[in-house]
């Protein structure tokens, strides 16, 4: 085994197959109508990840609270946690 995979660390082909992975599932009409969702929700998404990277996730926690406490919002969280693990995520 290598060095890098058994410290926990992807090699460059590993990383590429996830990259492919996640862009493929980011382009699925599941994925489109959550972002929908969250954004009807009056969330600023881009910058509630901002926060979230900088330290401060409150304003991303609370979008996805509101978001799962929606049937629509959990089924479709639900369904592209499905679809990730099939892709290998």
């Amino acid at each position: 085994m290598k060095e890098t995979q058994a410290s926990g660390a992807m090699g460059p082909e590993e990383m590429m197959k996830n990259q492919q992975a996640i862009a493929s599932l980011a382009g699925t009409e599941d994925a489109k109508r959550l972002m929908e969702l969250l954004q009807r929700q009056g969330g600023q998404v881009r910058q509630a990840a901002q926060a979230a990277t900088q330290g401060n996730p409150q304003q991303l926690m609370e979008m996805m609270d509101r978001l799962m406490n929606s049937k629509e919002g959990a089924d479709l969280v639900e369904r592209i946690g499905e679809q990730a693990k099939k892709a290998g995520l």
